[in-house]
């Protein structure tokens, strides 16, 4: 229904039609005598059309760059391979994230294609899989923020046993758990085709199905649990860390070595920004989509219609938040620039001997470790062959140096042993490894004994 055929009572509502009559079809005319209330929701409208012609582009481009962080901050902690909790929960997050940003934003896109949207309501248990999804992925990368605020309070709290009670096993269990409280919450969507999602920002309605008045209960719990609850618990923890760390750190300072010091304040860097970003971020998404979830009615009001305007907003805020993760661990970890700039040469084909954390494989760290050798100033894995050619002669050296006259007294071996020159150690600049090069002993070993016969001869006579 086009709102300038019924709609007369202003003069100026006209020139609001004229300026993009696009922007009021199919929108049904608010139940509103007052002409002035009247013009404030149409403008709010026409900047709800302006922003949504910016805002598709601007959501799909997130969605690539996104994805392209989010999988390289996995490759990065999955390479890193670090046996604690917090890399085990920064694992989950990126995979988390990326996930979230295709079913709640690429699914709703790909959905203003009439053909794609017409497979979602024509098929009841694809579009309820695709609401479980979405609840899921809505609530569970939020708690997985909460569970590693919560392990670096922890941390903070009680240093000393920091170690003991969050390992790499049980932040696995820990996220297993979640997992299933989460799935628990959720499973109402599949009797429930409506839930906190129904009011989308995307301009797509929810399936049609029935709604419960015990699931309306569930699913305002569930908007509680993803829009409220963790944001307060955030909140309350990272003040708690801010006004503990000081103290914690000082308490470390007799214990534990600069090293382990450095170590400990870059996780907790690491999870006070993520938790800053995701307080200022998350929380405005949450707060329209309850407040939308509270007031909405069917006649279109000045507060109804400003949720809908700044909903647009907010969700691009949320959609940042699940894209730009990677800066954080790019400035708080130090192998995340290394593993870059590798992974870039590697795909460019050019060669880079930065270390990643661990061996390609354990016969390449064997050989790494066996021998080494030093060309154009870089560390490269020598043969097994020249290192025993190498054990040889030291040994043969060894052998020749210590072979003596059974004839010649003890004095006679103490001034040979003063005698003799050590042997040189000479690094060769070139492709052959190194070489050892050892003094012309036979011929020391000739004429010292020459002149230790004369000297005998000379106090018998």
């Amino acid at each position: 229904m086009n709102i300038s055929n019924q709609t007369n009572i202003c003069q100026n509502i006209d020139l609001i039609f004229d300026t993009s009559s696009k922007c009021f079809n199919d929108i049904s005319p608010p139940n509103i005598t007052d002409c002035d209330l009247m013009i404030v929701i149409y403008r709010l409208i026409l900047i709800d059309c302006y922003i949504e012609r910016l805002f598709f582009p601007t959501a799909a481009t997130l969605i690539v760059i996104g994805t392209i962080l989010n999988l390289f901050s996995l490759f990065c902690f999955l390479k890193i391979n670090k046996r604690n909790s917090q890399n085990v929960y920064l694992s989950v997050l990126a995979l988390g994230d990326t996930l979230n940003l295709h079913v709640n934003f690429t699914i709703p896109i790909l959905r203003q294609i009439d053909i794609i949207d017409d497979y979602f309501h024509n098929s009841s248990i694809l579009c309820r899989i695709n609401g479980f999804l979405t609840e899921f992925f809505l609530i569970f990368p939020t708690w997985i923020v909460v569970l590693l605020t919560f392990e670096r309070l922890i941390c903070v709290l009680r240093p000393l046993k920091c170690h003991s009670l969050y390992t790499h096993k049980r932040a696995k269990i820990s996220i297993f758990i979640l997992i299933l409280i989460v799935i628990c919450l959720c499973i109402y969507r599949f009797f429930d085709l409506k839930g906190i999602d129904q009011g989308s920002v995307f301009s797509i309605v929810a399936c049609d199905g029935y709604t419960y008045k015990t699931l309306i209960i569930i699913r305002h719990l569930n908007l509680i649990i993803w829009a409220i609850l963790p944001e307060c618990l955030t909140l309350i923890m990272n003040l708690i860390i801010i006004y503990n760390i000081k103290l914690a750190t000082q308490n470390f300072q007799p214990f534990y070595s600069q090293a382990r010091q450095a170590k400990f304040n870059q996780a907790t860097k690491t999870v006070l920004l993520i938790s800053i970003l995701f307080l200022i971020f998350h929380t405005p998404t949450g707060i329209m989509i309850g407040l939308n979830l509270i007031y909405a009615t069917k006649e279109r009001t000045i507060g109804l219609t400003i949720i809908l305007v700044s909903r647009k907003l907010t969700v691009i805020l949320y959609e940042i938040s699940l894209c730009c993760k990677f800066f954080i661990y790019n400035q708080t970890f130090r192998n995340f620039k290394d593993i870059f700039y590798t992974s870039v040469s590697r795909f460019t084909r050019h060669t880079n001997s930065a270390k990643l954390g661990r061996p390609r494989s354990p016969r390449n760290h064997a050989r790494y470790h066996l021998t080494k050798s030093f060309q154009s100033g870089q560390i490269k894995s020598n043969t097994i062959y020249r290192a025993k050619e190498t054990d040889l002669l030291v040994h043969q050296q060894r052998k020749d140096s210590f072979i003596t006259i059974t004839s010649i007294s003890r004095a006679s071996r103490d001034q040979q042993q003063q005698q003799r020159q050590p042997f040189t150690f000479k690094m060769m600049n070139n492709n052959d490894s190194f070489k050892i090069t050892l003094p012309q002993t036979p011929i020391l070993l000739r004429r010292y004994t020459a002149d230790t016969r004369m000297a005998i001869s000379n106090n018998n006579s």
